[in-house]
C-alpha cells in the first residue's frame, strides 16, 4: 500500500537538478544532463496485450484447443488496462527470468475499496512505467555483478488484480461506497493477464534453454498457482527445442490462511476453479483441503527435475497481518469503518499472539507455526527453503539480499545454488543458528516496539519483555 508514495521518487532528481545554477560550467551542464538522462532511463519496454487465445499443451481439457483470456485490471479508476514490462539485457537471450509483482489482495467490499482500508495494489494506471526500475532491485537489478540473475531478460508481470494473479472472474455484487457512478462489474483476471504474457512468450522467446519463475509477497502465489501452466508452455519441445531447465522461486508467500480461503474466496470470488491445473493436483481440488504445501507437493512431484525455493522471515509482519485481515473480515467484527485502524498497523506489531495451536485462527504465533510447518513437510528432493530470521516482507527485489544471512548461510549463496546449479541447495532454518535469539536478532523493521527490545517483537511479546520466537516457540 505504500506505493502510493512511489511518484515522489521520481520527483527529488528532477527538483535537485532545476536547482542548479544557471551559470554552471558547461562541464557540468553535460554531466548533469548525463546524469539526468541515466535516472530517467527507463530498460523496461510496456507491452499491452489484447484479447486474445492460448494453447497450452497437455493441461486441463479447457486449455486443449485453445483457451481465450480477456487482460484486464480491477477496474476502479486508475487501474483499468493491464500491461506487463519486458527488459532486454541481450538480444536472442537465452535466460529469461518471469517476475511476478506482489500487492496484496481483496475479496470484499471491506478491502477492496476505501481510503485507508484497501488492500491490494490498485492503481497501476496512475504510476509512471519508470517505477519498475526504481522500486524493484535485487534480482531485477543487472547492474548489480553479485546477482544471479543479471544476464536474464526480464517479463516482469504488474498486479492490478487483487487475486493472487490466478482470478478469472468478473464480480457483479461489489460496491465502491466512494464512488457516484460505481462501474457495474469489477474483474479479477490476473490469470487472464498471465496467459497474456505466456502468448508472448511463445512467439518471442522461443529460443531460451534456462528459464527462472519467481514473485514477491502475492506475486510468489502467483509464481507458484501459475507454474504448471508456465511449465507446460516450455515443455512444447517443437517450440522450445532448445530449453533445457526451469526454477521457481516463491518469496513472502506460505499460505497461512483461514477455513474456507480456498473454497470461498479463490474457487467463488475469484474463479478460479478453471485455472487449477488437474494434470498436478487432480480434479475439484479447491472443493478438498488444498494448501500451498500441498500444491507445492504436487509440483515437484510432477516437474521432479525442476528446482523449486521458498522463502520467508520467520515472522514477516506482513503476511501476519493478511492473516488477521481474513479473520476481521470472516468474523463481520468490528463494525467495518474506513480507518486505518481498522485493520490494525501493518506491521502487525497490535495482532494478537495466541492462540499458538498450529490451527488457522488467526494469530501472530499461528502464522509463525504454520508457515513453519508447511515448509518444513512440503516434499520433493528438489524443494529446498530459507527461513530468515526478523519480520521483513520479501527479500528478492531488495539489495538486502545480499547481505542477509540465516544460519550461517548468505541468502543470495543460496539463491545461486537454486535457480543456477552452483553450488549444492539445502535447507536454511534460522533456529539450527547461533546467539541467544537467531531467528529475531536480525532482519526487522522499526517500529517503537522492535527498536526498544533489539528483537522481533509484538505488544503482546514485548509486554512480557519477550520477542516473537520466545512466545510462539517457547514453553
Amino acid at each position: 500500500m505504500q506505493a502510493k508514495n512511489l511518484s515522489l521518487l521520481f520527483l527529488i532528481p528532477v527538483l535537485f537538478f532545476i536547482g542548479c545554477k544557471k551559470d554552471e560550467p558547461d562541464n557540468t551542464k553535460a554531466l548533469t544532463g548525463a546524469v539526468l538522462a541515466e535516472v530517467l532511463y527507463n530498460p523496461y519496454e510496456r507491452i499491452t496485450p489484447a484479447d486474445d487465445t492460448i494453447i497450452i499443451p497437455n493441461t486441463n481439457t479447457s486449455y486443449q484447443n485453445g483457451r481465450q483470456y480477456f487482460p484486464k485490471c480491477f477496474g476502479n479508476s486508475g487501474n483499468t488496462k493491464f500491461y506487463f514490462f519486458r527488459k532486454t539485457v541481450s538480444a536472442n537471450n537465452k535466460k529469461l527470468l518471469i517476475n511476478f509483482m506482489g500487492g496484496g489482495a481483496c475479496w470484499s467490499n471491506n478491502n477492496c475499496f476505501g481510503k485507508n482500508t484497501t488492500t491490494f495494489f490498485n492503481f497501476l494506471n496512475d504510476v509512471p512505467d519508470l517505477f519498475v526500475k526504481v522500486a524493484f532491485q535485487g534480482i531485477l537489478d543487472a547492474g548489480n555483478s553479485s546477482n544471479p540473475l543479471k544476464d536474464y531478460d526480464v517479463l516482469f508481470i504488474p498486479y492490478c488484480t487483487g487475486d493472487l494473479h490466478i482470478g478469472s472472474n468478473d464480480v457483479a455484487t461489489y460496491d465502491d461506497p466512494y464512488v457516484s457512478s460505481d462501474p457495474s462489474v469489477y474483474s479479477h483476471r490476473g490469470h487472464d493477464n498471465v496467459l497474456s504474457v505466456l502468448k508472448y512468450i511463445q512467439t518471442n522467446y522461443t529460443q531460451v534453454t534456462d528459464v527462472v519463475v519467481a514473485g514477491q509477497s502475492a506475486g510468489g502465489y502467483g509464481a507458484i498457482l501459475n507454474y504448471p501452466h508456465i511449465r507446460q508452455v516450455f515443455s512444447d519441445g517443437a517450440k522450445f527445442a532448445s530449453f533445457n531447465k526451469i526454477s521457481l522461486v516463491a518469496d513472502a508467500s506460505n499460505g497461512a490462511v483461514i477455513n474456507g480461503f480456498f473454497s470461498n474466496i479463490v474457487k467463488t470470488q475469484w474463479g478460479s476453479a478453471p485455472n487449477i491445473p488437474d494434470w498436478v493436483v487432480g480434479s475439484n481440488y479447491l472443493d478438498g483441503s488444498p494448501s500451498i504445501q500441498d500444491y507445492l507437493s504436487k509440483i515437484t512431484t510432477e516437474y521432479p527435475n525442476d528446482v523449486v525455493g521458498q522463502y520467508t522471515a520467520a515472522f514477516d509482519s506482513t503476511q501476519r497481518w493478511f492473516f488477521n485481515v481474513m479473520g476481521i473480515i470472516d468474523s463481520g467484527s468490528p463494525s467495518y469503518s474506513d480507518s486505518s485502524s481498522y485493520f490494525g498497523p501493518g506491521d502487525a506489531r497490535d495482532v494478537p499472539d495466541l492462540p499458538k495451536d498450529g490451527f488457522n485462527t488467526p494469530s501472530n504465533c499461528n502464522w509463525a507455526i504454520n508457515a513453519n510447518t508447511a515448509m518444513n513437510n512440503t516434499t520433493g528432493s528438489k524443494y529446498y527453503f530459507y527461513r530468515a530470521p526478523g519480520d521483513i516482507h520479501t527479500i528478492t527485489t531488495s539489495d538486502i539480499m545480499y547481505g542477509l544471512v540465516s544460519n550461517g548461510v548468505n541468502f543470495n549463496t543460496w539463491l545461486k545454488s537454486i535457480v543456477s546449479n552452483v553450488g549444492t541447495p539445502t535447507d536454511v532454518d534460522c533456529s539450527a543458528g547461533s546467539g541467544s535469539h537467531p531467528c529475531t536478532d536480525k532482519n526487522f523493521g522499526p517500529n517503537p516496539l522492535n527498536d526498544s527490545l533489539g528483537r522481533a517483537t509484538s505488544q503482546d511479546s514485548y509486554d512480557n519483555n519477550k520477542d516473537l520466537y520466545e512466545t510462539c516457540f517457547g514453553p
